[in-house]
């Protein structure tokens, strides 16, 4: 008689302990989405890295990467023999994407009419330029390479 009571007793320890088992896992789903939505994905922890900006301090390192941009652009751009007939003063919002390869794409965006009709070919220059750039590594977010998007404030002074 006791080892029925035994047994029985074990039995319903073990169906009882089941359901609890299962609920922990809907709780662990519900758990990871919850904190998969509380992720800012605008956010990364580490920016792009290019190689002359492994030596700065992690505070300093985003504007490295940015005046890093701007100077092989703008070195890239003042090489080129570019002549107008009216003078331009203008700034374009150049918008790119750093895959989490550690590619660089210029995507698509509207040149100002000004420049269009001045220098037709302005898109194939900036997209040379930008196919010069240094190699860089990845944004990371979580130590998980990320694509992020970038716009580049480039200022056009041509007299």
């Amino acid at each position: 008689m006791i080892k029925r009571v035994y047994y029985i007793s074990i039995l319903v320890f073990t169906l009882f302990s089941c359901d609890n088992l299962v609920l922990k896992k809907e709780n662990q789903k519900q758990v990871l989405k919850e904190k998969w939505n509380e992720i800012d994905k605008n956010q990364v922890d580490e920016p792009p890295l290019f190689e002359a900006c492994k030596h700065v301090s992690e505070e300093e390192i985003e504007l490295c990467f940015h005046n890093t941009i701007n100077e092989q652009i703008g070195n890239y751009l003042q090489d080129q023999t570019i002549t107008v007939k009216e003078p331009i003063n203008d700034t374009i919002w150049v918008p790119l994407l750093i895959t989490k390869d550690g590619d660089i794409v210029l995507e698509d965006f509207l040149v100002p009419d000004i420049i269009t009709s001045q220098i037709p070919d302005f898109k194939d220059i900036l997209e040379e330029s930008i196919d010069n750039l240094p190699n860089v590594e990845p944004a990371h977010t979580r130590s998980t390479p990320v694509n992020t998007r970038y716009k580049l404030p480039l200022v056009i002074s041509i007299n």
